[in-house]
């Protein structure tokens, strides 16, 4: 019998309980049982009481009596923000316990810390939840994939972002409309901040990014951090024109011993898994320099998607609890700032073809967009004020994925 406890019974939390519920006879048998009920929530932390679950008798708002409870192998940290989470997680951690997490905030923030931490007393750290749902990617690249050098992830990291640019490439909506639907279908908050000025996918990508390049990277070391608020429905229209769809990505590249990250709008080439990865799905590309592309693709939210990657941390923390290696601040100098980041972008403007460089995109109306060549984002940026230097307008500019 492995008893566990939950912290935060919300959307995850809850979802944790159900699959352990309804699987029971199955994670029983791959822990070696005979189909009876081996994983055990005993206890929960939550502030509310939820009279009449299955669960009411062991809530408690009393992390100390989880901490002294010898009986609890894993913690399973569901909660969400930064603080108590992070306290909490140590504190488990320090006692002897396995901690599994969904929170990206603090795996972004305090990775580094928990990792080590969870070393240093020979228990585990896990987060596969933290990063794209039930999509198994951080595994892979701490498993599968350590006989490569990893050389770039790009993907569609926000289910909600997905979905808005969904509705305004395929329903010709404005950005403001799809963000009403995503709301009214509660795949937005109230308060959509994170999701549409692209914070959420930033922790994730740095979390990505950090496993990527044997580095810690926080959110604050990535040179650009865009979302889609900008995003007009003339480069929805220009973007597909060309032969691109728009998406939000998040990108970590290795340039030779260095490497950039960013959050912001790409076109990506019609064709391929990421352009065809519509509504809240998600979509992440890993590039290795042996087995070169692959692409993890699927539900990258929701409350059973979810905790499905959470169960199968606890269960990986009760067959084999091998601690990570904690990995090293990236320090100074790792990142690559914005304007040494060798990109391609698009922009659309009100000059005349004979003042620009790159494939051209006739709009009509006196305006055409541009995709150009790879080049630094400083350059690119140095030709776009040449431009408006001689008066023309640079109506919107984003990046192209390679």
């Amino acid at each position: 019998m492995f008893n566990i406890a939950i912290l935060g019974m919300g959307v995850v939390g809850g979802g944790v309980y159900e699959v352990l519920k309804n699987n029971a006879a199955d994670i029983s048998k791959k822990l070696g049982g005979n189909g009876e009920t081996l994983v055990t929530v005993k206890h929960v932390l939550d502030r509310r009481s939820f009279e009449g679950h299955d669960l009411a008798s062991i809530v408690t708002t009393d992390f100390q009596k989880i901490l002294d409870d010898k009986s609890v192998s894993v913690v399973v940290e569901t909660m969400g923000g930064a603080h108590p989470a992070f306290d909490f997680s140590k504190a488990a951690l320090e006692s002897g316990k396995s901690v599994v997490t969904s929170n990206k905030e603090v795996v972004a923030k305090y990775g580094d810390i928990l990792l080590e931490t969870a070393k240093r007393n020979n228990v585990c750290y896990l987060y596969e939840a933290s990063v794209g749902g039930g999509i198994p990617v951080i595994s892979p690249l701490l498993n599968c994939l350590t006989a490569n050098k990893i050389e770039r992830i790009a993907g569609i990291l926000n289910g909600t972002t997905n979905y808005i640019l969904t509705k305004m490439l395929f329903e010709g909506e404005a950005f403001d409309t799809a963000l009403k639907s995503a709301q009214a279908l509660g795949y937005a908050e109230a308060d959509p901040t994170a999701d549409v000025a692209g914070l959420d996918a930033l922790r994730k990508i740095c979390i990505l990014g950090g496993i990527a390049f044997g580095k810690h990277i926080p959110t604050e070391k990535a040179a650009i951090c865009e979302g889609i608020t900008e995003i007009d429905k003339k480069d929805i229209a220009a973007a597909s024109k060309a032969g691109y769809s728009v998406k939000l990505l998040g990108v970590a590249e290795k340039v030779e011993d260095k490497a950039y990250l960013m959050v912001a709008p790409h076109l990506v080439k019609n064709g391929t898994q990421i352009a065809s990865t519509v509504d809240v799905f998600n979509a992440v590309s890993v590039k290795g320099n042996m087995v070169g592309e692959l692409v993890f693709y699927g539900a990258g939210a929701g409350s059973l998607p979810t905790a499905s990657a959470v169960v199968s941390d606890i269960l990986s923390a009760i067959k084999c609890p091998v601690p990570e290696t904690p990995r090293e601040n990236c320090g100074d100098g790792f990142c690559l700032e914005a304007k040494e980041m060798p990109v391609k972008i698009y922009f659309r403007t009100d000059a005349p073809a004979g003042e620009l460089c790159g494939e051209i995109i006739e709009l009509g109306d006196g305006e055409r967009a541009v995709i150009t060549e790879v080049a630094t984002y400083g350059s690119h940026c140095a030709a776009l004020d040449a431009l408006k230097a001689k008066n023309y307008k640079i109506l919107a500019r984003h990046f192209v994925l390679k």
